[in-house]
């Protein structure tokens, strides 16, 4: 009896210190999470005060209003220029891709005067539905009453891709329309996120004078000065704009149909007029002025019916709409494109390639003098000084295209007559490139994505 009495003591003080012992284990456990979690939430508490005090992207401590003044935006433009919107609430704006963000200020006195803010929302390579988006966006914030609305042939490619840093979470609104809440997404976006912090670092050490006016057009970064060659890099964005946009990565296709003859993108077009006729709101559509190297690439490529079928499919579209709506003022379709005395502007030659190129930084992106000539084209507005060339800017509709597109022809050759040292260059470059493009059908467009 006495051992099996030791026995038993023995087993009962095993188990206790074995109890013991794995109860300060977890104690131990839970108090490193308690000193984990605290240590968290210190550290994320400190990112967020960083990121409300520098506020990168314009949210707690709003620049004023000052269409002139230049201020610093995040990189992460689709975000940034999500939230001026609700910010400034704006009755006009202007849309398109980064050739309206640069070229385009919406602080042209051709504007109604009743509009005291304007807001350029252009974006580097925002297609169809973007632009959509961002439209539902401020009609949801403040309905626009006013909207200039440019036109890239290049994105309504149907492989043309929705811009990595696009993000619906941005919008007041799903493209249905309703109203949703995203008080959390703000919080933890624009306070919480690493991107966040990132852009509070970027704003805190820069030095240049700003990145964008207030009122969304981009300030152009005027890097090269007479060193650049202009020859050269207008040649090189004729020939890059093959593989980069035209038929972007990763297929290197383009389509302006699909087998069916339907094209998703000028559906998203005619729902944006749709809605602004609703509304009552002034639309101005325009074909953007590209260089007519641009042209010449679609001429080498075979692509020119493809341009002018856009060209028809734009007015049909505008059309259809102002049918539909016939007791408001019709939307006007303008086109700077083509070719003219501005787009037919003569590329540097060799000998004189570091010459200044007079209204373009590449063969897609126009300086703000002719966004101003475009302006005054399509308001109707005169400034002494400044004169628009009589053959810039054409109002286009189904009863004129096909004369219009008759002299554009003509000169087209005109233009290949004149420089013909440029379009030998130009065609050595680009039939180079499309000895790389694989053949592709577009009438098997859905066995293609797939």
């Amino acid at each position: 009896f006495y051992l099996l009495y030791v026995s038993w003591n023995l087993r009962r003080a095993g188990n206790l210190f074995i109890f013991s012992f794995n109860h300060c284990i977890v104690k131990d456990h839970i108090k490193f999470l308690i000193i984990f979690f605290l240590s968290v939430s210190q550290v994320l508490l400190l990112i967020a005060a960083i990121n409300w005090w520098i506020d990168p992207y314009g949210i707690f401590h709003p620049d004023e209003y000052n269409p002139k003044k230049p201020i610093w935006m995040s990189k992460q433009l689709r975000l940034a220029k999500a939230y001026k919107l609700k910010q400034l609430k704006p009755k006009g704006i202007v849309m398109g891709t980064s050739s309206s963000q640069l070229g385009i200020d919406p602080n042209h006195p051709g504007w109604d005067k009743n509009i005291a803010t304007r807001y350029n929302l252009g974006l580097p390579g925002a297609n169809p539905y973007e632009i959509l988006r961002y439209f539902q966006h401020s009609q949801a914030v403040n309905p626009p009453t006013q909207i200039l609305i440019g036109l890239d042939f290049v994105v309504f490619n149907l492989f043309f891709p929705l811009s990595d840093d696009f993000n619906e979470s941005h919008m007041v609104v799903p493209q249905e329309g309703n109203s949703k809440d995203h008080l959390y997404n703000n919080f933890s976006v624009t306070l919480l996120s690493l991107s966040a912090f990132k852009a509070s670092q970027k704003k805190l050490f820069y030095r240049g004078k700003g990145t964008h006016y207030s009122n969304g057009r981009i300030i152009p970064e005027e890097k090269f000065g007479e060193s650049r060659n202009n020859r050269l890099a207008l040649m090189n964005s004729a020939t890059n704009f093959v593989p980069k946009l035209l038929m972007p990565p990763p297929r290197h296709q383009f389509c302006l149909y699909d087998e069916m003859g339907s094209n998703y993108n000028f559906l998203y077009l005619r729902k944006i007029l749709k809605i602004a006729k609703e509304n009552g709101a002034d639309v101005r559509l325009f074909i953007q002025p590209t260089h007519v190297y641009l042209l010449e690439v679609l001429r080498i490529l075979g692509m020119t019916e493809d341009y002018k079928n856009w060209r028809k499919e734009l007015i049909n579209l505008v059309e259809d709409v102002n049918s539909k709506y016939s007791e408001s003022e019709a939307f006007p379709l303008w086109d700077f494109g083509g070719y003219n005395s501005i787009t037919m502007t003569e590329v540097p030659p060799a000998k004189e390639s570091h010459r200044s190129i007079l209204w373009y930084w590449d063969i897609g992106h126009y300086n703000k003098n002719l966004g101003d000539l475009i302006q005054d084209r399509i308001f109707g507005f005169k400034q002494i000084k400044r004169i628009v060339p009589e053959d810039f800017g054409t109002q286009i509709n189904s009863k004129n295209i096909d004369q219009h597109h008759s002299t554009q022809e003509t000169k087209q050759k005109k233009y290949t007559q004149t420089y013909p040292k440029d379009i030998k260059e130009l065609t050595k470059r680009v039939n180079a490139i499309k000895k790389n493009i694989r053949p592709f059908d577009c009438n098997q467009l859905v066995t293609a994505i797939q």
